[in-house]
């Protein structure tokens, strides 16, 4: 979006209100995408907040207040979130509602009485100091999801000290068209109303890729990078701004000939995505007729529509885990039926496969501090979590938790065609618990008249050595195998893969885990048993014909990968891509195998320009994000 060009839907760039030498900045990529437009900037500065010491007799009135301006929140969120659901853009629905959890909470509303009855502060003042130091924990773990939540709370207690100082709640932004939004952040519902005033970009000081402002800027397809930190001091209304969320940089009043480079990139750029989403229904078959199921995986419901668009047949990873990242207390059964629910509706008629809570390691939650073991920060941490109580262990041990999510799902299995997968999933023992809890649920939904679809296919995630030792015996007692990569390749390669330390030895390619894979592919299939993969490794081309001489039915990958990953597949021989597979697991490392894969590859492929950064010899294959 927003090349800037006469010759196209954007408005020609105006003269910069204000001649600034070229600079870059690098943040983080959050969508990809190039854009070229003048900046809009959003002042999101703290309003002035009143502090004063109440005489005793002022401190009811000022409870009042708070109790008030906090019900006010909660109906203008409500009203919003009414307003998305009615409307045909993406549903933020899931998001707005945390964001009335987060007003709801005793963690905001309990320290901030406290300070006005004890300290007798006025409620503004004590507002401010609670959001603030609810902040500071935040910023005390170190995990990037956690640290990007501060801003959630910031947004509801903004949205209260407005109401408390009779400001307006609503947005009155009105970018041009094509503009690029600067900001030191956006709320959810900042991003979807600059949406539909057709922006070029957004770039924000605050952020990163678990962001919601990432989030919706991939689902809507606005090019978007954040992490710049002080983006919003460097930039003024109208300058000129070359944006690249492929590359997380943004480029500050540019040389007319970077301006003209760029535009003409965006316009070979979209010219490529739309002949890719052309093809977007031409199954993914191999030229001698080998077909793969191309999947998509999603956090929150409001990617659905962006993987469909892209291309999805169904969903092969839903990480429900995402939606209660930030909670404090078990999320409900009813939480897990609405949450389901809602994307068995907008995937239909495809299938959704839901993954059971896969908690620990890079993904705590609060409410984790209830079960014992389970420590998500400080001095209790386990000194290898990535080893320790996580994921379906977690469950099994926490079995009230685990039915509040199973009962939630086979509630919703009548909305549409789910698949239910169980992860880290060790030996027999651990998968026969998890199905008994299943049935034991089963049976109470049954005995309560509760409606329920049957047969809903079960699998599980092969993602530890002895999964894959045992998938013979697993086989036998479930419908179909996920390869788990990212984890796979850290407990068989013994490496920690959040150490940058030793990054170095995450090696996809390793003879090992591509041996791994294929004993895993020939157990699923002896016993009749689909076997995919999910994780980023499945929308690597690089790995896509390894993938396919191994004999994966499915892969599973993030949205933007589909249209490529399907294109490459139309262009691969099946039984060339088998030969290729026996021949690299006879190789003894990494290197020497992708050696080998990008030669094979330039010979399937011959001089298709689409296809040269691929075979380029320099190239390393990407890492992937967790799965």
């Amino acid at each position: 979006m927003g090349l800037g060009d006469e010759s196209g839907p954007y408005p020609a760039l105006r003269e910069p209100v204000r001649p600034l030498s070229p600079e870059v900045r690098t943040g983080i990529a959050a969508s990809a995408g190039i854009a070229v437009g003048q900046a809009f900037v959003i002042d999101r500065r703290r309003q002035p907040t009143p502090r004063r010491h109440l005489l005793p007799e002022e401190i009811t009135a000022e409870l009042v207040r708070l109790d008030e301006a906090v019900a006010l929140a909660d109906m203008q969120l409500e009203r919003l979130k009414r307003k998305l659901k009615e409307s045909d853009e993406s549903d933020s629905s899931v998001i707005l509602e945390a964001h009335q959890l987060i007003l709801r909470d005793e963690h905001l509303l309990g320290p901030t009485r406290r300070r006005i009855r004890d300290e007798k502060l006025n409620v503004e003042w004590a507002l401010r100091k609670t959001v603030a130091e609810i902040q500071q924990r935040f910023d005390a773990i170190d995990l990037p999801y956690f640290r990007e939540r501060k801003s959630d709370v910031a947004f509801v207690g903004e949205q209260v000290l407005r109401n408390l100082l009779d400001a307006s709640g609503g947005n009155v932004w009105q970018p041009p068209l094509g503009a690029v939004v600067v900001a030191h952040d956006l709320s959810p519902a900042d991003t979807v109303h600059l949406h539909r005033h057709q922006i070029a970009a957004i770039i924000t000081d605050a952020g990163g890729r678990t962001s919601h402002t990432s989030i919706l800027a991939q689902a809507f397809g606005i090019p978007a990078v954040v992490g710049l930190e002080d983006i919003t001091e460097a930039v003024g209304a109208g300058d000129l701004l070359i944006v690249d969320g492929n590359r997380g940089e943004v480029m500050l009043c540019p040389s007319q000939s970077t301006i003209d480079d760029y535009k003409q990139q965006a316009r070979t750029e979209h010219a490529d995505i739309a002949k890719l989403l052309a093809e977007r229904d031409v199954p993914a078959e191999t030229t001698d007729g080998v077909r793969i199921r191309l999947l998509a995986n999603i956090e929150l419901p409001d990617e659905v529509p962006l993987a469909l668009e892209y291309g999805a047949e169904g969903i092969g990873l839903y990480r429900t885990e995402f939606l209660f990242l930030d909670r404090d207390d078990f999320p409900k059964e009813e939480e897990h039926f609405m949450h389901a629910r809602g994307v068995l509706r907008r995937v239909a008629p495809y299938e959704a496969t839901f993954r059971t809570f896969d908690l620990g390691v890079d993904k705590v939650a609060p409410f984790l501090h209830r079960i014992a073991g389970a420590h998500p920060q400080g001095s209790e941490a386990e000194p290898n979590p990535a080893l320790g109580l996580r994921s379906l262990r977690l469950c099994l041990k926490e079995p009230s938790f685990f039915k509040a999510q199973l009962r939630g799902l086979l509630r919703a299995s009548v909305a549409g065609t789910m698949r239910i997968m169980f992860p880290m999933v060790s030996g027999v023992e651990e998968l026969s618990e998890a199905i008994a809890i299943l049935d034991q649920c089963r049976r109470e939904l049954q005995k309560e008249g509760i409606a329920f679809a049957d047969n809903i296919p079960i699998g599980v995630m092969i993602e530890m050595p002895s999964a894959v030792m045992v998938a013979d015996h697993l086989a036998q007692l479930v419908d179909f195998f996920s390869i788990g990569t990212n984890d796979l390749i850290q407990y068989s390669l013994a490496l920690d893969r959040l150490n940058e330390h030793v990054g170095y030895l995450y090696q996809p390619l390793h003879p090992a885990v591509l041996r791994m894979v294929k004993h895993t592919v020939d157990a699923a299939h002896a016993a009749g048993r689909r076997v995919g993969m999910c994780g980023e490794l499945a929308g690597e081309p690089l790995l896509t014909v390894v993938l396919l001489g191994l004999g994966l039915d499915d892969l599973s990958m993030n949205a933007a990968s589909l249209p490529r990953v399907r294109r490459l597949l139309r262009q691969l021989s099946a039984s060339q891509a088998r030969t290729l597979a026996e021949e690299v697991l006879k190789l003894p490392s990494a290197v020497q195998i992708e050696s080998v894969v990008r030669q094979r590859l330039a010979g399937m492929l011959g001089e298709d320009p689409a296809w040269a950064g691929l075979l380029h010899p320099g190239r390393r294959t990407a890492k992937s994000s967790p799965a």
